[in-house]
């Protein structure tokens, strides 16, 4: 992994939203680009041929914890690990199990190590207003206490926040965060199709975990074995929503025919790639699964880029999941996510099969 603070200029086969230049050049300057075209029109620079793809660095919105530490222990340990597997813009994920004092003391410890440099864009908050029946572990519902959330929001440091709609109390909480400049999403619910339309109306933009720890809070066989509109499918045909999707290598997570379904019905680009990482033994497995329980992965965003690209995806569209989509989802597509004129100066090196090759971090002033 390379840092730099003053011009990076680079040619060969630069990626850009849609499309691979193969005769291409990048021009960076003071940690910005500047240029990311077709080497025939870049200003004059002495660039540096590279073999293989530049691209945006990976951006990942959900992401708990690296090898064995968990993001409120060390998020600068964290952040290093996955900005090392090409994450140069990530949300530190909290989970609903932290009381509050330890959580705000978790935002102060995240606020501290962000900068100039560093790869991390926020904190995402997953819970604790939830659905105690989808992968919260042991206790009910917390309340919806405005005095408490209101003391979060204010750090400053939370971009996204998810709860479940069917909580009591969630529509006020996510009209609130969303007038703070918090993306609302929601997930770990069982949510009805109307409770799901009215979180959308009330702020909600992106659905945590797409498939994962959802349900239906109607029976199945209501009328004869006819499918009932469960969570995921009610948020599916929500034009407003983006699509968080755990891309495991054996399909865990999400059957692959699942993926496909995702992309078919909300459109590529409402997609978003995820790690979920959660802190777990290093036994050679992208998840944790113990055979009855699944918590989160151990999944870095370059095997996810690899697994959509096994999908089928192109290179481009690869990059829209993980780097582009997330990106424009929080609102910071003028920051991260893409080389385009004005973005952070953040650069992969892959080559055909996304291996990584080179990280360069910009360390924008």
């Amino acid at each position: 992994m390379l840092t730099y603070t003053d011009t990076l200029a680079l040619r060969g086969r630069v990626l850009v939203p849609g499309a691979v230049i193969e005769d291409g050049a990048l021009l960076i300057r003071e940690g910005t680009v500047v240029y990311a075209g077709p080497r025939a029109g870049a200003p004059a620079a002495d660039y540096k041929a590279v073999e293989g793809i530049l691209a945006p660095g990976f951006v990942d919105i959900h992401c708990h914890a690296a090898g064995q530490v968990f993001a409120h222990e060390d998020p600068k340990a964290v952040a290093d690990h996955h900005l090392r597997h090409g994450t140069t813009g990530m949300l530190l994920t909290f989970y609903r199990d932290l009381p509050q004092a330890r959580l705000l003391a978790a935002l102060e410890a995240v606020k501290a190590v962000m900068g100039p440099g560093s790869n991390i864009l926020g904190a995402h908050l997953e819970g604790p207003y939830l659905n105690p029946r989808y992968g919260t572990g042991h206790g009910g519902t917390v309340q919806v206490e405005p005095e408490n959330y209101r003391a979060l929001a204010e750090t400053g440091v939370i971009r996204q926040w998810t709860c479940a709609p069917e909580v009591e109390g969630t529509g006020e909480f996510i009209r609130y965060i969303a007038q703070k400049g918090i993306v609302p999403a929601i997930g770990h619910s069982e949510a009805s199709p109307r409770q799901v339309f009215d979180a959308v109306e009330a702020g909600a933009r992106i659905v945590t975990h797409l498939f994962d720890a959802t349900g239906c809070s109607y029976p199945q066989t209501r009328w004869a074995g006819t499918l009932e509109t469960d969570f995921s499918t009610a948020a599916l045909i929500c034009p407003e929503l983006y699509h968080e999707i755990i891309c495991d290598r054996a399909g865990i997570h999400v059957r692959p025919e699942r993926v496909k379904l995702a992309i078919r019905a909300a459109g590529l680009s409402r997609i978003i790639g995820i790690t979920d990482c959660f802190a777990g033994p290093e036994d050679g497995s992208d998840v944790n699964f113990d055979g009855a329980d699944l918590s989160g992965s151990k999944l870095t965003m370059d095997q996810v880029a690899q697994n959509f690209l096994a999908l089928g995806l192109t290179v481009p569209q690869v990059f829209a999941v993980v780097a582009e989509n997330p990106a424009r989802a929080l609102g910071l597509e003028g920051l991260v996510g893409s080389l385009r004129p004005g973005c952070r100066g953040d650069v992969l090196l892959v080559d055909d099969k996304l291996q990584l090759q080179q990280v360069w971090k910009a360390q924008r002033r």
